[in-house]
C-alpha cells in the first residue's frame, strides 16, 4: 500500500518545490497510509493525496516554533496560538483535518458497485464506464450538466483541454 501511494505522492503538484522535498513526502505518505490502515473499507484511493496535499501546505505555512521566547510573560490568548501553530505538531494536525474531510468525502472514494455501468459516459466516445466511483460520477454531472447550463463556454474549454472533471472539482 505504501508504494501505490508513494506512485501518488511523488506526482503531486510537480510544478511546486514544497511537494518535492523528501520530507514533504514522507509526511504525505505516512499520513496517508496510517489513514488508510485505519479506515480499511476504503483504503487508498488515487486522488486522496490531493485533497492532504493543500491541507499540509497551509498548516505548514502557518507554523511556527512555539518554543521561541518572546522575552516577556505571554497572555492566555498568546500561549494558546503558539500551542495551536506549533511546528512539532504539523504531521497530527494535517491528520486531523484529512480525517475530518473525509467524513464526509470518503464515499467519493468508494468504489462503485463491480460491473456496474456509470450513467455518464467516460469519455466522448459514448463508452460507458464500469464501476465508476462517485466521485467520477458526482463530478461528470455536474461538469455535463450543471456547468453545462451555467456556463457552456466553460464546460466546453474544459473538454477541450481534456481537463477531467474530478480533477478541477475535487
Amino acid at each position: 500500500m505504501r508504494a501505490e501511494i508513494f506512485q501518488d505522492v511523488e506526482r503531486c503538484m510537480p510544478e511546486e518545490p514544497y511537494f518535492r522535498q523528501p520530507e514533504t513526502q514522507r509526511i504525505l505518505l505516512d499520513i496517508l497510509f496510517v489513514f488508510c490502515k485505519i479506515n480499511l473499507d476504503v483504503g487508498y484511493r488515487q486522488g486522496m493525496h490531493e485533497l492532504l496535499a493543500p491541507i499540509l501546505w497551509v498548516i505548514e505555512q502557518d507554523a511556527i516554533d512555539a518554543d521561541g521566547d518572546d522575552g516577556g510573560q505571554p497572555s492566555e490568548e498568546d500561549s494558546l496560538m503558539k500551542q495551536t501553530l506549533d511546528r512539532a505538531y504539523i504531521e497530527h494536525d494535517a491528520f486531523t483535518l484529512l480525517s475530518l474531510i473525509m467524513r464526509s468525502a470518503k464515499s467519493f472514494y468508494e468504489l462503485g458497485e463491480p460491473g456496474r455501468r456509470s450513467s455518464t459516459p467516460s469519455t466522448g466516445s459514448g463508452t460507458p464506464q464500469l464501476g465508476a466511483s462517485p466521485i467520477v460520477e458526482r463530478s461528470k454531472r455536474i461538469h455535463e450538466v450543471y456547468l453545462a447550463k451555467v456556463d457552456a463556454e466553460l464546460a466546453k474549454h474544459l473538454t477541450d483541454i481534456e481537463v477531467l472533471p474530478q480533477i478541477f472539482l475535487m
